[in-house]
């Protein structure tokens, strides 16, 4: 049925939000384009009328889509469905009115339905065609700032449609209460503004956010109003903040200090299994606690878990971590700018000094032996990886098990699970650890030469130049594949246990995205490129030097290049068995019955194998949580004290702060593109010189590498496999640049100088 915005009854919500408060607007003599509502297709009666609506007009039309629930107090939908602007002939309006109805079906809108209302059933879709408004300027105001910094409203800004300002491309201007002087917008249009959003308000006694737009003629138009999604809203946020803070304070030490550079490449807040699976292997007598008693120190003295779940993020607790190395000390382990002791006078008790003597033994015999058998370490570790890969032999297919019993599934799933926390991880940890101890050394080494500025220059160089990394060559082997489609069976056959967001189980695999994991890569250009990339030769570089120490440092860069190139191969192997944990998960969850597979990821071990259909609504509440933490980003290295400060809003995030560190040297001009879900890749428009911001990445974002002319990221330190591979392919990095992913909105014109770790944001 057809709707003029005058005649639509005021109980006719099922509309969706935004042709509802639309037709409201215009019923309540708020300035608002003159539209007409279709809950259904139109018949060949309507479609005429809608043409003579659109002549009568002399046409130029916004054909947007209203799905029932869509911009309602609960889910916003934002962007999720089609719209279409600048409409002018017929053929084109009927093409319109069909897409619009049928980008219900859109997999991201079907993706969102699912997350957010629990099932990706279609819902009522309708359209709303309206005058088109030609603005010289466009805009959002809140009734409450959703950000919280204002006290009371705010509004921003851009010229022209606003169509960029709302999916994020463009920096807007802001205005609010306290700062209202603009040199686009007269007080008397803000004025305009803020009476019709008060009308809206108070009919409805609710805060609002309101699209706007000035046209030509300074007149001031309503193209939407949506209240607050309750979900993310302020008060809500902080109350979720707050709860976690209070969790936190009852639990820890006000003086406890945690490390996230363990899990920095982790893209994503983790799911419930992913983050059970990764804690269980720092419990006593798992994987960790083995790889600190083969090294010789201490390990856990009691059954507790030294990873702890921050605001939904993964951490090491320091404060526990040093007594697992010698015992009872008067230091703590500080992981700036490497982990290092530090010792604490107020820390010595009687029962340390009694132990001293003890603890320095253990001190001195841990740090002789690791010094004189890292090379029969290598080695060991070498052989055990050719086991392990023979082992672990099975085809990456996640339609593997779909001919078990639940039984089978489940025995399988509970085995693969604590052997991957238990064994499998082991020797990472033990390369981990004497990657740290080595570079320390050789630091120390290149330090007593050069200024620490050139010591640490030398270390970055190096480790990206000098080694050849089992991430590196399957970068390599990527292009390979994009550009020869016959190599792609190959690629998969290699790497498909592996994808963007890898360490989550949640995340798509390789294998099972297929071709869709590849672009059309121009042959000629692989073909001069590949022979590009050539090893430094660090070996003859160090032998150049004019210090009688260049033999101690030849022989601690050999030592750390075969942990660097050893540590990579062991990433690779440990992902496939993990890949298999994500395939028996996908095959119990079909058994199940659950709409959407992944729902199972956010369930423990014992309620995968207890399933129970209560469970769903478990499931609910722990998705739209880890949701909500996306919102929360502390300090890679951050303490109670600090998020304590930062939720009582005792600290503010400095916006102009865009000095971090450089991950890989170069300099670099291009447009940002921002990417928080790497598996969306293919999706974007990239400009020539696309610099990626993100908060973190992983060795699964080489489609992504091989678009990036630079990075910046949040989380990442100059040894992480990001870092080796942005620096084997040559792209300037900087890390340590917080909440960069959401500072930036994309589009915007920046210099990364990944010599001096600096963004200039060019005018």
């Amino acid at each position: 049925m057809l709707y003029y915005f005058e005649n639509l009854p005021e109980d006719k919500t099922q509309v969706g939000g935004k042709a509802y408060m639309l037709a409201m607007m215009a019923q309540m003599n708020i300035p608002v384009p003159n539209g007409i509502i279709l809950d259904a297709m139109p018949s060949d009666r309507e479609l005429e009328e809608v043409y003579q609506f659109a002549k009568d007009g002399e046409y130029s039309l916004a054909v947007r889509s209203s799905a029932t629930g869509e911009d309602s107090k609960e889910n916003s939908f934002a962007g999720q469905n089609s719209t279409f602007l600048y409409v002018d002939n017929d053929s084109d309006l009927k093409r319109a009115i069909t897409d619009c109805f049928n980008s219900i079906n859109k997999e991201s809108s079907k993706a969102y339905r699912q997350h957010f209302l629990g099932s990706s059933k279609e819902v009522p879709m309708n359209v709303v065609i309206q005058r088109m408004i030609d603005p010289s300027f466009s805009g959002v105001y809140f009734s409450k700032d959703p950000r919280g910094k204002f006290k009371s409203w705010m509004l921003e800004y851009i010229d022209g449609v606003g169509e960029d300002l709302v999916s994020g491309k463009r920096t807007p201007t802001i205005l609010s209460e306290s700062q209202r002087v603009s040199p686009d917008i007269t007080s008397e249009q803000i004025d305009e503004i803020i009476r019709c959003a008060k009308l809206v308000e108070d009919k409805y006694q609710d805060d609002f956010d309101i699209e706007w737009a000035i046209d030509k003629k300074g007149i001031v138009y309503l193209l939407q109003a949506r209240p607050i999604t309750a979900k993310a809203s302020i008060s809500n946020l902080k109350r979720i903040g707050h709860e976690e803070l209070e969790r936190l304070e009852s639990i820890y030490p006000q003086d406890t200090v945690w490390d996230g550079q363990t899990f920095a490449e982790w893209t994503t807040a983790p799911t419930t299994l992913t983050t059970e699976i990764w804690a269980n292997s720092f419990r006593k007598d798992q994987a960790f606690d083995k790889a600190l008693q083969e090294l010789g120190y201490v390990g856990f003295s009691k059954d507790e878990c030294l990873m702890d779940e921050v605001f939904g993020r993964s951490y090491i607790n320091l404060s526990k971590l040093g007594q697992m190395y010698f015992g009872p000390i008067p230091y703590t382990i500080e992981p700036i700018p490497r982990p290092h002791l530090k010792f604490h006078f107020s820390k010595v008790t009687p029962h340390i000094l009694m132990k001293t003597p003890q603890t320095m033994w253990r001190m001195l015999k841990v740090g002789l032996s690791i010094n004189t058998h890292r090379k029969e370490v290598i080695n060991d570790a070498t052989k055990a990886l050719v086991d392990i890969s023979v082992i672990n032999k099975r085809p990456y297919d996640s339609k593997i098990y779909q001919d078990w019993t639940l039984e089978d599934l489940l025995s399988r799933f509970s085995k693969e699970s604590s052997l991957f926390s238990e064994r499998t991880l082991v020797w990472p940890y033990i390369l981990i650890s004497l990657t740290e101890t080595t570079i320390q050394t050789l630091i120390s080494l290149l330090k007593s030469i050069y200024t620490p500025q050139e010591a640490d220059h030398l270390i970055k160089r190096w480790s990206g130049a000098g080694i050849n990394s089992e991430t590196f060559k399957m970068g390599l082997y990527f292009k390979k594949a994009c550009a020869k489609p016959n190599a792609r069976h190959n690629f998969l056959a290699r790497y498909g246990h592996r994808g963007p967001g890898e360490l989550d189980l949640s995340a798509k695999r390789w294998a099972e995205i297929g071709d869709d994991a590849f672009y059309d890569y121009p042959l000629e250009k692989y073909v001069k490129e590949k022979n590009n990339h050539t090893l430094d030769d660090v070996e003859a570089e160090i032998m150049a030097m004019k210090s009688f120490k260049k033999t101690l440092i030849l022989e601690e860069w050999k030592i750390l290049k075969d942990l660097l190139e050893l540590r990579e191969k062991w990433k690779m192997a440990i992902l496939k068995p993990y890949a298999h944990i994500r395939y028996l998960c996908l095959e119990i969850a079909r058994r199940y019955k659950l709409d959407d597979l992944n729902d199972i990821f956010y369930l423990h071990i014992h309620e995968i194998k207890n399933f129970k259909s209560s469970y769903l609504s478990l499931i609910r509440e722990r998705k739209h949580k880890i949701e909500m933490f996306r919102n929360f980003n502390f300090s890679t290295v951050t303490s109670l004290r600090e998020i304590k400060s930062v939720i009582d809003g005792n600290e503010e995030a400095s916006s102009s702060n865009l000095v971090g560190e450089g991950l890989s040297s170069g300099m670099v001009r291009g447009k940002v593109v921002v990417i928080n879900n790497p598996s969306n890749w293919k999706e974007i428009e990239w400009p020539e010189n696309a610099i990626v911001v993100a908060q973190s990445t992983d060795p699964g974002w080489t489609p992504v590498f091989t678009k990036a002319s630079g990075i910046i990221v949040e989380r990442g330190g100059v040894l992480s496999h990001c870092a080796i591979v942005a620096r084997e392919m040559g792209i300037p990095a900087v890390s340590g640049i917080k909440q960069c992913h959401i500072k930036f909105k994309g589009g915007e014109d920046v210099f990364v100088d990944g010599n001096s770790g600096s963004i200039k944001l060019m005018q």
